[in-house]
């Protein structure tokens, strides 16, 4: 069949994300013998005209509508982006009967809602490498599309929707992504890295992540000399030698990231990469393998630095391993970001005073703050706030639904955006204090790369970086 894939994100602050979901995808539609071309609306100026001139071009018996996020998950500067995939849907359908299908991480957190809103027949919920191809082959022979594993179907007459899980794959070795979908260069030039995908899934308990939602609840690994050979040909095909590495926490399970470590090495004066991290795995042994295969910065997922609220998160370490961290980050000089969370169960005013207490105590490069937990369906905590009656329904979370723990409900965000005032190295993308898309898009413009929060330091924003043990 001929298949249209179009990636519908438009989302450029803080940087563009090259849509590497989309590029698996590609790859295995056309692997199936499927004649494909994608559609990248991140850069469109009209979205209606670029459309009609896809489908004009490419005459698709089939269109592909991959939704990458909900909303911005920031609060209270809160943007949703359906009416946007509406738009994008109406376009395509202006121009083309053919059937559409959705997917990508946003439709697979809540596939029946966005059928029935955008009034969509087919959706992939999950990986789309097997899904899709599986569901193109019921579409061109005219067959019933319901069971296929992770296809979801709307029934325009009943306006029922059927779901059939996804079968995650068991392995992740055979699959490909091949860059040549995209403009790699301008997403280099304007977002300053390429991706890379090392596994899929997260094993971590944590309430409110969506991660095992969309990947999976469990860490499917990729064979590292795989990674280090899609590395070489990011570099010698596409000269993109800067890129972040999605997976949900890079140094899990144990082990892994070590040999992954071990695979680039050979790569590690030619490339430069960051990732996310948890802190309670964190060695000085590993710290120093990333390091000596490129990695130029991380990002820690800490939520918080009390160690009250870290358990209501159902998080695995504690303040004591998020200083440990720290401290091996500063005596390396190596750029890290702690990215938190504030106002979550059993969030109070002392617990929100530590955990700004720990991240003074911490020095990192940078903090990305954000108030209020986005409650997302299927999350363990989702399920523990319709249980316990907190939430109406499962219908409230669609729309952007964030959680403030009572007792700190009244005053968070103002006391929040008052401590990052006071503090140059913080950013709170729901209330734009320190206003990174203006400081981002000056550092853009002077051709710097990578994470760009790395860089507050040298700008006199952020604390310098004190010696080791300081």
């Amino acid at each position: 069949m001929r298949l249209l894939l179009v990636s519908a994100n438009q989302e450029r602050s803080p940087d563009p994300v090259a849509p590497l979901g989309v590029c698996y995808v590609a790859t295995a539609a056309a692997q199936a013998g499927h004649d494909v071309r994608v559609l990248d609306l991140c850069f469109s100026e009209d979205v209606e005209v670029d459309v009609a001139a896809a489908v004009a071009a490419h005459r698709p018996e089939a269109i592909g509508t991959s939704l990458r996020n909900v909303d911005n998950c920031a609060y209270p500067d809160t943007v949703s982006y359906l009416p946007h995939y509406r738009r994008v849907v109406d376009a395509c359908r202006a121009v083309s009967p053919a059937p559409i299908v959705l997917g990508g991480s946003a439709f697979t957190t809540m596939p029946a809602f966005y059928l029935a809103a955008l009034e969509v027949p087919y959706g992939v919920v999950g990986e789309g490498e097997v899904a899709l191809p599986a569901l193109l082959a019921r579409l061109a022979a005219g067959s019933d599309a319901r069971g296929v594993g992770g296809v979801a179907v709307w029934d325009a007459v009943t306006r029922a929707v059927t779901v059939t899980p996804p079968a995650w794959l068991p392995s992740l070795d055979a699959l490909r992504a091949e860059r040549r979908w995209i403009d790699n260069r301008l997403y280099l030039e304007r977002g300053g890295m390429a991706n890379l995908q090392t596994k899929r899934g997260c094993h971590y308990k944590c309430t409110f992540c969506a991660y095992p939602v969309i990947e999976g609840r469990g860490m499917r690994t990729r064979d590292p000399r795989g990674v280090a050979a899609e590395v070489e040909t990011l570099l010698e095909e596409y000269g993109l030698d800067q890129f972040f590495i999605v997976d949900s926490v890079f140094n899990a399970p144990r082990g892994y990231a070590e040999a992954v470590c071990t695979a680039l090495r050979r790569f590690g004066q030619r490339i430069r990469w960051s990732c996310f991290v948890t802190p309670g795995n964190l060695s000085a042994e590993l710290l120093d393998l990333m390091m000596a295969a490129g990695c130029q910065s991380i990002d820690f997922g800490t939520d918080a630095g009390s160690n009250r609220t870290l358990r209501a998160f159902r998080k695995s370490f504690n303040v004591d391993d998020i200083h440990a961290a720290s401290a091996l980050c500063r005596e390396r000089g190596l750029p890290f970001c702690h990215s938190l969370v504030f106002g979550g169960e059993d969030e109070t005013w002392e617990t929100v005073a530590e955990t700004i207490a720990t991240m003074d105590a911490c020095r990192p490069t940078a903090v990305t703050a954000m108030c209020g937990v986005r409650v997302y369906p299927e999350t363990p905590f989702a399920q523990a706030l319709l249980g316990r009656g907190e939430v109406p329904g499962v219908e409230a979370l669609y729309e952007p639904y964030f959680y403030f723990s009572p007792a700190v409900r009244d005053g968070l965000t103002e006391a929040v955006a008052a401590a990052a005032r006071a503090r140059g190295n913080w950013f709170l993308p729901g209330s734009k204090v320190n206003d990174e898309d203006r400081l981002f898009a000056n550092l853009r413009g002077r051709g710097l790369k990578g994470d760009l929060w790395r860089y507050l330091a040298r700008l006199r924003l952020g604390r310098a970086l004190g010696p080791a043990g300081a």
